[in-house]
């Protein structure tokens, strides 16, 4: 890319990214492994990993210059990175965001990251539109670019030269991925010329006969279709801009294809499967140098995505199929990280989907997760998207809703710690240490009367950051517009060819693409439960009192934490928390909906908070609840306080369905339960269980299925558990590759069961 960028300098930014597209795609490494049957890599081997050099160099350059880097990087490789430094020191997006901070030091002010708000800026999140690859083939879609070309130099618009200058870029990018496939084809016909093995030798002649023919043309048979995705996805989602998400519907779109084979004796259900789980070893196989306190939200650097089984169509029928089992089955067959798979479940799901899906929980892998239909589909309504769409929503990344090929679902995102806001209002928006004004002057804790003095300085608290959050995410996408298009992306992307215009510079009508991703709801709902019980009514100590005694880290108090901690917690189908948990998650939600973004965009809250729980909550000083300085936040967005929820798993679910996703958003929750509970005769209550979660109009819920005793275990000889796999948040990461601070977390969390209250 950055040798493209020297030659292309001068011309229009959109034709530069086409440009540097081709020219990565011709110049790059590729390989054919030996046991492959789909192929495609982003990266010069396996267990390389993709940096956005162009987007900020600093942080990842400092790791690779330090301690760390000298196990990641040679001398010959150091010795590139300074060239490549040398060129984009200056041109990167955060120098030019940097610049345009320039006389206005309050945008630099907020943009450094202090606790209460971390910028994501370094990768977009959506869903293409690959059924639009796979029917028309990029041959097809090339022709639609040429006709509106055609087109407007007929009628030539007063936005004619943007217009043409987009869909030569889209011409450019498709053509240059057309020969990429091309490049694997002539790859496979020479390791066929050298194979000895036959079977083998076919296997290569079939893969270079299916990349001379997809994607550059619709996808006839089950495996065309795998390798056109597999493609494009690398293409769209890595080469050309790091794109989290994923979020193929994969019985919807996939199950044509396979019948089609089925009743040609093309393919059997063995053969499928290899298939899938070839194509999620490419998947499992994507990652990104993200900044070191990115890399401590994302717990690592996996590049988060989702494969969607079940749900019903625009029509609203069930769209259940055998690929939804044989998705399943290859999971069973081989569990990898990525990409997540994610269960749509509404009445008429079948009871075998919904057992297949036990039986690979039970595994302990981490999903699928289990997204209602319930409730997603009226929140989707609310938010302007037409009923058919809704109806066809996907999940992108962790709990994300979207609708594939409807543009840029996320354009950046920022990390919103709710509790830090608390403590801002606790202090009137002053840092404690400095005297100095960060957050809103609200009110002087000591003239607080009632819980909804709290609430009032609070939601003032959330209402001034999230200002700040608006100047500042709209000049980082303006410059995104600006600087870095995405011509690839948009050719599969609905609107962007007819419109002859770029996906990142407007919006698809009934799309909400703005988010800010809600971080520690229940421990606010928590402290004011706290606050209301034992300050205003109890009396037990002063707002003033209990304000220093936070500032303190609870020295010397701990009689008043444990009178913090016994407060009710949410949880436990105790309404004297959860109607609080109810107000601060609806009356949150309300505030950042006051906002839009520059494409008329209203913002809202989202509940995937990855491992910002963690990340975050280790700048965030003691709160009320009882917590201390540091100490992790409840995961989620309604996962309760690790240890707190002690009524057992169906009072949990009760607390979480009295949180109305219609009038707040789309939610996480984490549970976790000890193998047995998914065994014997416990197998049914666990169905029963998640019949219940379902009828009760939770909108997500997910499981950790592993006992105490093995985790500790794993901490203390991780040599032994290479292979434990853990729900971290919305996505599965290894047990002994995560931080010390997080198998805690993780260890912490409650252990569920039948029979605890249930």
């Amino acid at each position: 890319m950055t040798e493209s960028y020297r030659m292309t300098d001068g011309l229009p930014a959109v034709i530069r990214q086409a440009k540097a597209l081709e020219y990565v795609l011709e110049n790059m490494t590729i390989y054919i492994r030996e046991w492959e049957k789909i192929v495609g890599n982003y990266a010069s081997s396996p267990d390389a990993v993709f940096w956005p050099i162009e987007q900020n160099w600093k942080s990842v350059y400092r790791l690779l210059n330090g301690e760390e880097g000298e196990a990641l990087i040679d001398d010959a490789g150091r010795h590139e990175l300074n060239g490549l430094v040398e060129y984009w020191d200056g041109r990167t997006v955060s120098d030019i965001r940097k610049k345009a901070f320039q006389g206005s030091p309050d945008l630099e002010k907020y943009w450094r990251y202090e606790g209460t708000m971390l910028w994501s800026q370094w990768s977009d999140q959506g869903v293409p539109n690959y059924e639009k690859v796979l029917k028309l083939g990029l041959h097809g879609i090339i022709h639609q670019a040429q006709q509106k070309i055609e087109e407007i130099e007929s009628t030539i618009p007063n936005d004619y030269l943007q217009q043409k200058e987009f869909l030569q870029a889209v011409i450019i990018a498709l053509e240059a991925s057309i020969r990429w496939a091309e490049r694997y084809a002539k790859r496979a016909e020479v390791l066929a010329s050298e194979e000895k093995d036959e079977a083998r030798r076919a296997e290569l002649e079939e893969i270079a006969r299916i990349c001379r023919k997809v994607p550059a043309h619709p996808a006839s048979t089950f495996r065309e279709a795998l390798q056109s995705f597999i493609l494009a996805h690398l293409i769209g989602h890595q080469i050309e801009f790091i794109t989290l998400g994923c979020g193929l519907r994969f019985d919807k779109v996939m199950e044509p294809f396979y019948q089609k084979d089925l009743q040609e004796g093309r393919i059997t259900r063995d053969e499928a499967i290899e298939l899938i789980i070839h194509t999620r070893i490419h998947l499992e196989e994507l990652g990104q140098m993200y900044s070191p306190t990115l890399t401590q939200v994302y717990g690592g650097v996996q590049v988060l995505q989702s494969i969607v089984i079940g749900g019903i169509d625009s029509e609203g029928q069930d769209v259940t199929g055998e690929t939804s089992y044989l998705l399943l089955d290859s999971v069973l067959a081989l569990k990898t990280l990525q990409p997540s798979v994610v269960l749509r479940v509404h009445d008429g799901t079948p009871r075998t989907l919904i057992e297949k899906a036990i039986d690979v929980v039970k595994t302990g892998v981490g999903y699928p997760s289990f997204q209602n239909d319930k409730a997603l589909i009226p929140l989707m309504m609310k938010w302007n998207c037409p009923l058919e769409d809704s109806r066809n929503y996907t999940i992108s990344g962790c709990v994300y809703l979207d609708v594939a090929g409807k543009n840029i679902l996320r354009r950046n995102a920022t990390y919103f710690s709710l509790p830090r806001c608390l403590w801002w209002a606790l202090h009137q928006g002053k840092d404690p240490k400095t005297g100095e004004p960060f957050g809103a002057p609200t009110k002087d804790p000591a003239t607080f009367e009632s819980i909804e003095d709290v609430m009032e300085a609070y939601l003032e608290q959330v209402r001034f950051f999230m200002e700040k959050q608006i100047e500042v995410e709209n000049v980082t996408r303006s410059i995104f517009a600006e600087y870095y298009p995405r011509p690839f992306e948009s050719a599969l992307t609905d609107g962007c060819i007819e419109r002859g215009e770029d996906m990142r510079k407007w919006r698809y009508r009934g799309r909400v693409e703005s988010f800010s991703i809600a971080v520690g709801p229940t421990n606010v709902a928590d402290s004011l439960a706290a606050l209301k019980k034992v300050v205003f009514e109890e009396k037990a100590v002063t707002m003033s009192e209990l304000v220093g005694v936070l500032d303190s880290n609870w020295e010397g108090q701990e009689e008043l934490r444990q009178m913090m901690l016994a407060a009710p917690k949410f949880g436990n189908d105790d309404d004297y928390v959860d109607s609080i948990a109810y107000e601060v998650h609806r009356r949150t939600e309300e505030v950042v909906e006051q906002f839009s973004d520059t494409y008329g965009s209203d913002f809202h809250l989202d509940g995937s908070a990855v491992s910002a729980t963690y990340g975050l909550s280790l700048d965030t000083p003691a709160t009320p609840d009882g917590r201390k300085d540091g100490e992790s936040f409840a995961d989620g967005s309604l996962s309760p306080t690790p240890g707190r929820d002690v009524n057992g798993p169906t009072a949990v679910l009760k607390s979480c369905s009295k949180i109305d996703t219609l009038t707040t958003y789309n939610h996480l929750l984490n549970q976790k339960f000890t193998p047995q509970f998914l065994e014997g005769a416990n197998r049914e209550a666990f169905y029963n269980y998640l019949k219940t979660w379902s009828n009760l109009g939770v909108s997500h819920i997910q499981f950790n299925v592993v006992d105490r005793q093995t985790l500790l275990d794993a901490q203390t000889h991780p040599e032994e558990y290479t292979n434990l796999a853990v729900r971290v948040a919305g996505y599965s990461a290894y047990f002994i590759d995560l931080s010390k601070g997080l198998q805690d977390h993780i260890i912490e969390r409650t252990e569920q069961g039948f029979g605890q209250g249930d």
